[in-house]
C-alpha cells in the first residue's frame, strides 16, 4: 500500500501522463488547424510527436519486466502467433463476408509515408505503455492494466468521434465493431509489456497494423464479427499469457508472499464476461439476442436462429427494416415491416406469411431493429421452452 501512495506522487509518472494527453489535444485540436498545406504533413507531424514520447519514455529509469528472461521468450512467440490467429480469423470471415479495396494508398510514396507514421505512433505508444505500465505494476498489476489500457484505448479514439458518440444503432456498431476489440487489444498489450517488455506488446500490434495498413485487400466484416473476433482473441491471449507467466514458478523462481492474489486474471475476466453476458441477455445494453421460434421468417431467418436486436428510434424505421415488437399478449415477434401507415403505425408481415400481420403495430411497441443473425444457436431455448411446456 505504501509503495502505491508513493507512486501517486512521482513527477515522472505525472509528467508522462501530461505528455500523452498534450499529444491527444495537439493532434486532435492543434494540428488541424494549422496550414501545413498537405494531409501528408499532418501525417508526419503527429508520428514526431509520438516519437517524441517514446524519445522521453527511454530516457527516463526502466523497470525489469515481470517474467523470468526464458519465459519472456516464450511471451514474445505467443504474441506473434496470438495477432496471426487474429488476422487469420478476419481472413477466415473475409470469406463468408466478402473482400474490399483497402482505402490506404499503395503508391510508392504512400507506402513509405504510411509506414514512417505507423512505425513511429505504435513505438511512441508501446514504449510509453511499458514504462507506465511496469511503474504501476509490481504491487497492483489488475489496477495497472486496466487503468493503462483504458488511458491508450482514448488516445486511440479521435475527440471527434467521442464527443458525437451517441447510443443508437450507429453508435452501438461503432462500440461493438472499434472501440471494444481496441480495448481487448490494449489489454492485451498491457499485459505483454508487464510482463514481458515493449518486445512483445509492438510485435502483436504491430501485426494488426500492418494487416490492417498495408494489405490491399481486406475482408468486408459485419460489425459482429468484428466485435467477436476483436475481443474474444486478445482475451483469449491474455489467459494463455497469464499460463506462460506462472509456469516460470516451476523453474525455480521463488514464489513471492501475496502473489498468489498479485493478478487474478482468470477471475476478473470471468466474472466480467459473465456480467456482461447477463446484461446483454435482458437487455441493459441498448443491444440484445433474441431466439426465433418459428419459420415465419424463413428463409431469412430459421428456427433456432439468434438475432441481435438494436434499439431504434421509431422515426428512423423504414419499410423493409425487419423489426422485434411485443403483441398485447407480450409476445416477441421478428417480422418485416411492409407499410408504414400515416399516422405512424406500422404493417408488418412475415417473409414466409401469405397475408400481413392482423394489427398494424404501434411504433412505441416496437423492441427495435434487427442488425445481426447467428445460425442455430438457439436451439437450446427452444428445447427448453418445449419441454417446461410439455410438463
Amino acid at each position: 500500500m505504501n509503495n502505491f501512495i508513493s507512486a501517486r506522487f512521482d513527477y515522472r509518472r505525472w509528467a508522462v501522463l501530461a505528455f500523452l494527453v498534450g499529444i491527444y489535444f495537439l493532434v486532435n485540436l492543434g494540428i488541424p488547424r494549422i496550414p501545413l498545406g498537405s494531409p501528408v504533413w499532418t501525417y508526419l507531424v503527429q508520428a514526431a510527436c509520438w516519437g517524441a514520447v517514446g524519445a522521453v519514455a527511454l530516457r527516463l529509469p526502466h523497470f525489469r519486466p515481470l517474467a523470468k528472461i526464458r519465459v519472456r521468450s516464450y511471451i514474445m512467440q505467443a504474441a506473434l502467433i496470438i495477432a496471426f490467429c487474429q488476422v487469420t480469423l478476419y481472413i477466415i470471415g473475409g470469406l463468408f463476408s466478402g473482400f474490399g479495396k483497402s482505402p490506404s494508398s499503395f503508391t510508392p510514396r504512400g507506402i513509405l509515408i504510411n509506414l514512417i507514421y505507423i512505425s513511429f505512433v505504435l513505438a511512441g505508444m508501446e514504449i510509453s505503455r511499458t514504462w507506465l505500465v511496469n511503474r504501476l505494476g509490481k504491487h497492483h498489476q489488475s489496477t495497472a492494466i486496466v487503468l493503462v489500457s483504458l488511458l491508450y484505448t482514448l488516445l486511440g479514439i479521435s475527440l471527434a468521434q467521442l464527443t458525437s458518440f451517441k447510443l443508437d444503432a450507429g453508435g452501438v456498431s461503432k462500440l461493438g465493431s472499434e472501440w471494444l476489440p481496441l480495448l481487448a487489444e490494449n489489454l492485451l498489450a498491457s499485459l505483454l509489456a508487464l510482463q514481458a517488455g515493449v518486445r512483445p506488446a509492438l510485435a502483436y500490434r504491430g501485426i494488426l497494423a500492418a494487416f490492417w495498413w498495408f494489405c490491399p485487400v481486406l475482408p468486408n466484416l459485419d460489425w459482429g464479427f468484428k466485435a467477436i473476433i476483436g475481443v474474444a482473441v486478445p482475451i483469449s491471449g491474455m489467459l494463455i499469457v497469464n499460463r506462460l507467466y506462472v509456469t516460470q514458478y516451476g523453474m525455480g523462481q521463488t514464489r513471492k508472499r501475496g502473489d498468489e492474489k498479485a493478478f487474478p486474471l482468470g477471475w476478473i475476466l470471468t466474472a466480467i464476461a459473465a456480467t456482461l453476458l447477463v446484461w446483454f441477455s435482458v437487455g441493459v445494453f441498448p443491444i440484445k439476442p433474441s431466439v426465433i421460434p418459428t419459420g415465419s421468417m424463413v428463409p431469412v431467418f430459421n428456427p433456432g436462429d439468434i438475432v441481435l436486436v438494436a434499439k431504434i428510434n421509431p422515426a428512423n424505421i423504414r419499410t423493409g427494416d425487419i423489426i422485434e415488437y411485443r403483441t398485447e399478449e407480450r409476445i416477441n415477434i421478428v417480422h418485416r415491416v411492409i407499410e408504414i401507415q400515416k399516422n405512424g403505425n406500422l404493417i408488418t408481415k412475415g417473409d414466409a406469411n401469405n397475408a400481413a400481420d392482423s394489427q398494424p403495430v404501434d411504433p412505441r411497441n416496437v423492441n427495435g431493429k434487427v442488425i445481426f443473425k447467428i445460425p442455430k444457436v438457439g436451439w437450446l431455448s427452444i428445447a427448453i421452452k418445449q419441454f417446461l411446456w410439455s410438463r
